[in-house]
């Protein structure tokens, strides 16, 4: 476990307070701007919280959505989103220097939804990390210098619609070669690193053990911290070898999810460095009121939400610990999710089948290219993309009896109680 206070994780046994050395990095979560009146750094962020974010040598935020330029959304399943123009300049001056572009909608206006999106954020004076014109630029780490550190930032997500091709703009994939040899290669380079890794199930309180072991490869390869988002929820958290991991941020400011009592609220991490080793991390909670950001406590209970943090950590932390629960919340977000999406997704088939099961032609499948192709795109997620599957095989294997089922009543029910604080 990562040892500290409430709010205060340390990293290192001792720092000097007095030393010039230290310096600090604000990382935050999902941000998409999605509102009638124009986005301003004013009106989206509480000057206290802008001052936080400014005060930082180095403030990150994951910039959820494309900029626009004339592009055409793509077809795929899920939402098409993106921030107006003015998100751009609205992030920057709230003290963010850096956009993290590595998720699932940074894609949804295809190629050039990416490069005016890069456009855009240059132009405001932010620089980015985890997109590129190609799949191997997606993967350049962004150099942070604070005088003789030099730390690398690598940015990877999972892959819906999305990725990089090998000659058009799109995101770095997590699961590609080359995510395990960039970190690798910074390990070298550079005298820290911090991988943002986009991923997970959404609106759950906990990781997958499949993805705590694809972070967890990512300190064993040399990250020094492993800050994911993607979940739309905050989750815990632990140290792992030489490393740290905080497995989810949830959302920073997100419009289209501001009515959601769980998706309206979410954490943001101050990385304390001294030199290039990060020895501590400051929590900081926040929470979105009438379309702004503050930190929380302005109407939620602030060690109520702390303490439902560290016990996702706590609980987190052990794989073995972890399974049981992750079985529960596995098993409950299938039937609640996952059948509904298999079953539209194979709904062509399912309902000639039903309605002539004697009648050979009937059991052939006949897809309406124009009335399927999204139920099919919905099919193909959840297949592919790596938390859809993990999730899914988890509730399939325990279902089925294939694995040994170590959930107990008292999982069970604390399991679900956590999930309630999850679900949007």
């Amino acid at each position: 476990m990562v040892t500290g206070s409430r709010t205060r994780l340390g990293l290192a046994d001792s720092v000097d307070d007095a030393d010039e050395s230290r310096w600090s990095m604000f990382v935050a979560g999902d941000y998409v701007i999605d509102r009638d009146e124009p986005a301003t750094a004013e009106r989206t962020i509480d000057p206290a919280l802008r001052d936080r974010i400014a005060a930082a040598e180095v403030s990150i935020v994951n910039f959820e959505a494309p900029i626009v330029d004339g592009a055409e959304p793509i077809t795929k399943s899920g939402p098409v989103i993106e921030n107006p123009p003015e998100a751009a300049t609205a992030a920057a001056d709230a003290g963010f220097d850096v956009c993290a572009l590595a998720n699932n909608h940074v894609r949804d206006y295809g190629p050039e939804g990416v490069a005016s999106t890069l456009e855009a954020l240059q132009r405001a004076g932010c620089e980015t990390v985890g997109v590129g014109e190609s799949h191997d630029a997606a993967f350049e780490p962004l150099e942070v210098t604070r005088g003789d550190g030099r730390v690398a930032v690598v940015n990877v997500c999972e892959r819906e619609f999305n990725i990089a091709g090998e000659d058009s703009y799109g995101a770095a994939w997590i699961s590609d070669r080359r995510a395990r040899e960039t970190i690798r290669r910074a390990d070298r380079e550079y005298d820290a690193v911090i991988v943002l890794a986009h991923g997970g199930a959404e609106y759950v309180p906990f990781p997958s053990p499949e993805l705590q072991g694809t972070l967890r490869e990512f300190v064993d390869l040399g990250a020094d911290l492993v800050v994911g988002h993607h979940p739309h929820v905050p989750q815990g958290w632990e140290r792992y070898g030489d490393g740290a991991i905080f497995y989810s941020l949830g959302n920073f400011l997100f419009d289209r999810m501001a009515d959601s009592e769980n998706c309206s609220w979410g954490l943001s991490l101050e990385i304390e460095f001294d030199g290039a080793t990060p020895v501590g991390v400051d929590l900081v909670p926040t929470e979105t009121i009438d379309g702004t950001a503050y930190e929380l406590g302005e109407r939620r209970d602030r060690e109520n939400h702390l303490e439902y943090l560290h016990r996702l950590a706590e609980l987190t932390a052990e794989p073995s610990t972890l399974e049981p629960y992750w079985q529960e919340v596995a098993v409950q977000v299938f039937y609640e999710r996952y059948s509904n999406w298999l079953h539209m997704g194979c709904g062509a088939t399912l309902a000639r089948a039903r309605s002539a099961p004697n009648d050979p032609e009937a059991q052939r499948p006949v897809w309406d290219p124009e009335a399927r192709r999204r139920e099919i795109m919905a099919l193909l997620t959840i297949v592919r993309t790596e938390s859809h599957r993990w999730l899914m095989t988890t509730a399939l294997s325990v279902l089925t009896g294939e694995v040994a089922d170590r959930r107990t009543p008292a999982i069970r029910e604390e399991a679900q109680l956590l999930l309630s604080r999850a679900e949007r």
